[in-house]
């Protein structure tokens, strides 16, 4: 490489490094200062020496490497001085130019980010309005639907109260159990299993009218009743043993016990030659999914088939998680009435 050309790139070379230097350090740091008008033009004149001062010291820097003729303060005079000034203040301004013009790109493209997550946050608002507004209406729906069936059961049991009392009292349990879940889903908490107990109850009176092959056996301490409890726990393992028992060959069993500081629930049923043996057991699975997000690893549930032909299902939950109160929402279990 010949001297003119080395030359030119080491002066240039310092050209572009003050150039970015200032553009990408030096105006953003002024740009947070408070007294401005005082740091930029102090800021011109401390750049102007530096952009001299490395410019002759890179004429230093070539002359010992291409082993010139030193000259008188290694050619620095008033021309080469005012020279290199001049060229300090032309790239200063293009650096200050380049500055301001990347600010403004930069700003630019932040209020057209911000202006789309703005229209984002107003589309997902309009979404979630429609969502809300689904949502309600599905809810009044929810709420037409059993109250109409609620007069039509009401209808039916005093028309057959004196003529069929049995088919009275079975339309009365329906009312009861229906009514019962769908009240729960509006109770924010736990309810009591001793409310829980009685629409079990009325389900073992129901499907004794459906089959006379067997029934299922219910026991329970009395202390339980008080107990606070994820409700529809009772009523989804006695509609597991209905469902997939073979009643006609062993009663069923569902047993609420307190014992070692634990609530346990049991059930057993045996199960039915006639039905299919691969089931995908979706309620209980359905169900450990709710008795998870209520206790935690702080809960047993298991569930499978036993070396007797039944299937099985036990859970334990420690007593101090089943004592807080109950919420103030209550489940109206009342027998129902003509409103």
């Amino acid at each position: 490489m010949s001297a003119p050309v080395i030359n030119y790139v080491v002066h240039y070379a310092i050209t572009i490094a003050l150039f970015y230097f200032q553009s990408n350090k030096v105006l953003p740091w002024i740009g947070k200062k408070k007294l401005q008008w005082l740091w930029i033009p102090l800021f011109c004149i401390i750049f102007l020496l530096i952009y001299i001062l490395a410019h002759w010291l890179g004429e230093i820097f070539l002359t010992h490497l291409l082993q010139k003729p030193i000259k008188p303060l290694y050619g620095m005079t008033w021309p080469s001085f005012l020279r290199n000034g001049y060229r300090g203040l032309f790239f200063m301004g293009f650096s200050t130019g380049y500055y301001y013009l990347y600010s403004f790109i930069a700003q630019r493209k932040h209020a057209q980010e911000l202006e789309t997550q703005q229209l984002k946050a107003i589309i997902k608002q309009q979404q979630t309005q429609r969502e809300l507004d689904m949502m309600q209406n599905a809810f009044l729906k929810a709420q037409i639907n059993p109250h109409f069936l609620f007069n039509i059961l009401n209808y039916i049991h005093f028309q057959s109260l004196k003529s069929a009392p049995q088919i009275s009292e079975a339309v009365t349990r329906l009312a009861n159990v229906m009514r019962f879940a769908f009240d729960v889903e509006h109770v924010d908490d736990k309810v009591k299993l001793g409310e829980e107990l009685e629409q079990v109850e009325d389900i073992i009176y129901l499907y004794s009218l459906k089959k006379n092959e067997g029934t299922l056996l219910l026991d329970y301490e009395l202390a339980v009743c008080n107990l606070q409890f994820v409700p529809l726990v009772l009523l989804t393992l006695a509609e597991n043993c209905f469902k997939h028992g073979d009643l006609s060959q062993a009663d069923a069993q569902m047993q609420l016990m307190l014992e070692d500081d634990q609530l346990q629930i049991s059930t057993w049923n045996k199960i039915s030659d006639h039905k299919p043996a691969i089931s995908t057991k979706t309620g209980l699975q359905n169900l450990a999914t709710r008795l998870y997000n209520a206790y935690g690893d702080s809960h047993s549930f298991a569930y499978g088939p036993d070396d007797n032909g039944g299937f099985s299902v036990q859970l334990r939950v420690p007593i101090q998680l089943v004592l807080k109160p109950v919420s103030n929402a209550a489940v109206n279990t009342d027998t129902i009435a003509l409103p």
